[in-house]
């Protein structure tokens, strides 16, 4: 397939086999998802968990996805072949930004390095109100941000402790939904006007619309075929109502 022909697009496939058919140097930035497989403490538990921290009124309304019961190593394993892809398509001065939780860092972030990629920043989403748990109750998620080279920047107005509330329950399309105020800003720093960004683990599409706001062309892939009808439905919807705006207000 041509890249013209995946771009604006939602693939049904496995990520990995689907990278591997793209040309090399062809993508700007990356910006990922993918399964945490962390909610557990031991091995055991982490690989029979229900719900890997999510709360149970999405649990009910969603069930679970697909990949988020590995253990650490075949998370790993998954990351770094995603990674090897990932390096190859970037351009030389590209970033890939991947959501990532904090247990996993001191395993992903080296099996990432290991296929050529800089650790360049560590990006904290803080969402402001507490999450599931005791004690120290968590109130943030992480961002691995990793390089092919000397990173371009296109926004200098972002910071590494980005503050937005996270998706309510009730508006929700997918377990993990992340807030499209928050792509944007990640977006906007790694990706120029019109130039491509890459998601491998689409979801609900939230970075497709991001990434239309902004007018950047996006490519997405998820291997669940019920979450590919809803980020074609959603981004088709977002984005007439995104054009009838601008229509409105260029009158």
């Amino acid at each position: 397939m041509k890249l013209e022909d995946m771009i604006g697009k939602v693939h049904c496939a496995d990520a990995l086999e689907f990278m591997r058919g793209m040309p090399d140097r062809c993508i700007d930035a990356i910006v990922s998802d993918p399964p945490y497989c962390s909610g557990g403490v031991s091995e055991a538990s982490r690989s029979a968990a229900k719900g890997q921290g999510v709360r149970s009124e999405n649990l009910n309304r969603f069930g679970w996805f697909i990949g988020d019961n590995m253990g650490t190593a075949g998370l790993v394993w998954l990351i770094r072949q995603i990674s090897i892809e990932s390096f190859r398509v970037l351009n030389s001065n590209g970033s890939m930004l991947m959501f990532c939780d904090w247990r996993m860092i001191p395993n992903l972030a080296p099996a990432i390095e290991s296929t050529g990629f800089r650790f360049q920043n560590l990006i904290t989403w803080y969402k402001g109100s507490f999450g599931l748990g005791n004690g120290f109750r968590c109130q943030s998620e992480m961002i691995l941000h990793m390089t092919t080279g000397d990173p371009k920047y296109h926004d200098k107005g972002v910071g590494n402790v980005i503050k937005i509330k996270r998706v309510k329950a009730q508006e929700r399309e997918h377990q993990t939904q992340k807030p499209i105020h928050l792509l944007e800003s990640l977006i906007r720093v790694v990706c120029p006007v019109d130039g491509i960004i890459l998601d491998p683990f689409f979801g609900s599409g939230s970075l497709g619309v991001a990434a239309e706001n902004l007018n950047r062309k996006w490519i997405g892939i998820d291997i669940n075929p019920e979450y590919v009808k809803i980020a074609n439905e959603r981004i088709r919807v977002e984005t007439a109502q995104l054009n009838a705006f601008h229509a409105l207000h260029h009158k």
